[in-house]
């Protein structure tokens, strides 16, 4: 874990904030907050590199949705990809994206937000990549003009089926 208790202060204010925001419906079918995950959980339960699904814009405003790896770091996902790749390129027009990681009806993350990319020379690229690394055993960079895509996320859901397991 990497996070620092300002990055968990700052998740936890998106969640609360998300709560707050979300319409009946979503408060109800995802029982909120009872069965909504804390920063700390959340943080907890993300590490490695989950697989989600992750959604762009195309340039005729049409979803495009793919699995994925991300990385959840100091409060934030990453999408690991080449600045070649279709997402990539969808962002560099249209920042809009959202993201989710699901198991079954147990477990959900959803996250709505806006995507920049993160190059080899930025010194952000380098803590990520070696995470990635860590992980996978290889460097974004291996693939071609390897980048992250940093999510910025202005709202945050989660459920849990099963809150008692996440203490």
């Amino acid at each position: 874990m990497k996070e620092t208790s300002r990055d968990l202060q700052q998740l936890q204010k998106l969640i609360d904030q998300s709560i707050n925001r979300a319409g009946s419906f979503l408060r109800s079918s995802f029982e909120m907050p009872e069965k909504s995950l804390n920063a700390q959980q959340l943080v907890d339960y993300l590490q490695g590199m989950p697989t989600v699904v992750f959604s762009t814009v195309t340039s005729k405003g049409k979803p495009l949705t793919a699995p994925i790896c991300a990385l959840f770091y100091r409060g934030r996902f990453y999408i690991p990809t080449v600045a070649e790749s279709l997402r990539a390129k969808h962002i560099k027009r249209q920042s809009a994206v959202s993201l989710s990681h699901y198991i079954g009806n147990d477990i959900a993350v959803i996250v709505h937000g806006y995507a920049t990319a993160i190059p080899a020379q930025d010194e952000r690229f380098t803590p990520l990549d070696k995470i990635h690394r860590k992980i996978m055993g290889t460097s974004t960079t291996s693939w071609g003009e390897g980048i992250f895509l940093e999510i910025e996320a202005d709202r945050l859901y989660s459920f849990v089926r099963y809150p008692d397991r996440f203490r």
